[in-house]
């Protein structure tokens, strides 16, 4: 399926809320007049560790009229549906622990649930990157069989740190090999991630969206926040983003959308920002429904290294996850 104008709208809403919770001071001067929401951003940035789940909330029928709106042929079951299922199904979530003064000692973790399926992480702890997959759960997801399960772990039972992964258990990587895995010409090289580069059109990108933006409070619910921007400046900042990461991707986002009015969804108890939401299909020309890009934001905890993580042959594992 390929829907230009609902991804562009996803990229935007996934761009927005991310930022939420990652860009405290700069996203609070841009919604200045809610003193409430620049208060709850900012013990939001201020916080040592936090944690913030993405999924997508709303209705699978929804999503394929949408897709059908904007010209694209969806069937009904079949391999559509399924990838529909799977996104409704999965989520991200994205933890970090701040750990100490300065950066270096940093913590962070991404934690997935892929098409209903727990278990999948990533940990950053001192330098060394650990990750683990309950693979045999995970391929089944894509129509493999216990036979070919059985099959894969045949082909790396020599293989130390390979075969340990496969089998559902924690591997490890330090930053020296991953480094030396790049250079290598596996991945992207350490020297293009231009991270401060990104972080700033970020930055702008966010601001500049919720600039101007009107907010005003749910009167059927007092911890409801609505802020009221335009598909133009969200299409715009989502493009001017995506061509920082990578310029030939900006193409895949096609044409903008009819500029009209877009809502962002926040909600706020207690003092503290707990969720926000952007209703992608409001991208969509014609749509109808609820299909939303959904942040929860959830208080944080410390990170630590798992215990009794194998090491793992970068080489070695990415012949085997190609073969």
């Amino acid at each position: 399926m390929r829907a230009s104008r609902l991804i562009a709208g996803t990229l935007a809403g996934v761009t927005t809320l991310t930022l939420i919770g990652a860009c405290g001071q700069q996203i609070a001067a841009a919604v200045e007049p809610k003193l409430e929401l620049r208060n709850a951003v900012q013990k939001l940035a201020d916080a040592e560790q936090a944690g913030f789940t993405l999924k997508v909330t709303g209705s699978a029928d929804d999503l394929a009229a949408a897709l059908k709106a904007s010209g694209e042929e969806v069937s009904a079951d079949g391999e559509d549906r399924m990838a529909m299922d799977a996104l409704f199904a999965s989520s991200f979530t994205i933890s970090y622990d701040k750990a100490g003064e300065g950066t270096a000692d940093d913590r962070g973790s991404l934690a997935a649930t892929i098409s209903g399926v727990t278990g999948t992480e990533i940990r950053w702890v001192d330098a060394v990157l650990y990750a683990k997959m309950p693979v045999q759960d995970v391929i089944k997801k894509v129509g493999a069989t216990d036979a070919d399960f059985a099959d894969l772990r045949k082909e790396v039972t020599a293989m130390p740190g390979v075969i340990d992964f496969v089998d559902g258990d924690w591997v490890k990587v330090t930053a020296d090999q991953l480094g030396e895995f790049a250079e290598g010409g596996f991945g992207v090289p350490t020297d293009d991630l231009e991270s401060e580069k990104l972080t700033a059109e970020v930055i702008a990108g966010a601001t500049n969206l919720l600039e101007g933006a009107t907010i005003t409070r749910d009167s059927a619910d007092e911890t409801h926040l609505i802020a009221t921007s335009s598909t133009a400046k969200a299409y715009t900042e989502t493009k001017r983003l995506v061509t920082a990461v990578d310029p030939g991707l900006a193409g895949d986002l096609g044409e903008a959308p009819a500029d009209k009015p877009i809502t962002l969804d926040l909600w706020i108890e207690d003092g503290e920002l707990t969720a926000a939401e952007l209703n992608v299909l409001q991208f969509v020309d014609g749509a109808t429904g609820r299909v939303a890009a959904r942040l929860e934001v959830a208080t944080g905890e410390k990170i630590e290294a798992p215990a009794d993580a194998k090491q793992i042959d970068l080489k070695q594992f990415a012949d085997t996850a190609g073969a």
